[in-house]
């Protein structure tokens, strides 16, 4: 078949969406399929370039291309999905939270606009009901993405979870004295909640967070100015390599986002065998994280967090619960066949 699979690239930007959708147009090419990823920037602010970045999708006509058919599209994130198309199939990754869930809290980017804001809220809600509703088929990544769809939207998706970007090449070699946070720095992420757990971790572990954002540098001082500075590593952008050996060595992971809507690190830490510890907040990571099984769900609050962290490691239960997480994610048979057969099966 000959799919589009359409994105949304804020530019010079990279994270787990991205490689989502490099992945998926990969598995379609290695079954046979002709794809091209189709791609628009974005950009949210003022608040009216929403808008005017989701009419753009909806002017798209992507039915052919140089005369020939297109038989269908995938669409993704918000605002690919205002695409214009006869089978379109949607697997979503997120909306545009802050016209739901993040509405009126402080990760509401519209609230500062006031009128404005509540004006492109409606708006983008009035344009995911009605082309969202002209889906052949919605999909979604988790769980909790597919309950947010229902809750703000009257709309059901069908849950389609799929491997993490390096699936086969995870291992486990050690248990040594870090915590591994691997994620973008942004607010979202909380990374600064595991850094201010430090002073309340035992002092034989260390943090090793791995990536890149806008919150890096608030991180790094936070550390430096509550005393923990010493006992917390930044490590930047780190590559396929690195990253596995950063997984496969540690204690355990941490993972304690606001709402995530799936997340890549919970799986990557069970099939790297290690405990994962998360927050009852944190949204996607509740999915496959089973409270004193495979890893600990806190409050998600600095002290709560490091007093799950400490009986994890005084009481060597590192190996255990990171053997029964590696067991659940296994037994999930997480595959690429099982996502692009239910892909394709739905354009047909």
């Amino acid at each position: 078949m000959k799919i589009a699979v359409c994105a949304v690239q804020v530019p010079f930007v990279r994270g787990g969406a991205e490689s989502h959708c490099d992945n998926l147009c990969r598995e379609l090419i290695n079954r046979g399929h002709v794809v091209e990823h189709v791609k628009l920037p974005f950009k949210w602010y003022p608040p009216q370039e929403i808008i005017s970045h989701a009419l753009m999708w909806r002017l798209l006509d992507l039915s052919e291309s140089n005369g020939y058919k297109i038989d269908g599209v995938i669409a993704t994130k918000f605002p690919s999905y205002m695409v214009r198309h006869t089978n379109k199939v949607v697997w979503l990754l997120h909306q545009y939270r802050a016209a739901y869930d993040r509405a009126f809290t402080e990760f509401d980017d519209l609230l500062p606009y006031g009128k404005m804001g509540d004006i492109i809220r409606k708006k983008i809600y009035y344009m995911d009901k009605k082309y969202l509703a002209e889906s052949k088929k919605i999909f979604t990544n988790a769980q909790n993405t597919a309950d947010r769809l229902l809750k703000y939207n009257k709309l059901h998706g069908e849950v389609l979870y799929h491997p993490p970007p390096l699936m086969g090449r995870y291992y486990c070699d050690d248990y040594r004295d870090y915590i591994f946070y691997p994620s973008r720095i942004d607010s979202m992420k909380r990374q600064e909640l595991m850094i201010r757990s430090m002073k309340h971790i035992s002092s034989e572990l260390r943090l090793k967070v791995a990536g890149t954002g806008p919150h890096l540098n608030d991180c790094m001082k936070l550390a430096k100015n509550i005393g923990v500075g010493d006992r917390v590593d930044f490590l930047g952008y780190v590559p396929d390599e690195q990253l596995l050996d950063l997984y496969a060595n540690s204690s355990c992971v941490a993972y304690v986002p606001v709402d995530e809507d799936f997340g890549y690190v919970t799986l990557e830490g069970f099939l790297s065998k290690k405990p994962v510890v998360t927050c009852e907040d944190s949204g996607g990571p509740l999915e496959f994280v089973d409270d004193s099984v495979n890893g600990y769900v806190a409050k998600p609050d600095p002290k709560d967090i490091a007093r799950k962290v400490n009986y994890l490691y005084d009481n060597q239960l590192c190996n255990r619960f990171g053997e029964k997480g590696y067991s659940k994610i296994k037994s999930m048979n997480l595959s690429w066949d099982r996502v692009i057969d239910r892909l394709v099966e739905a354009i047909e």
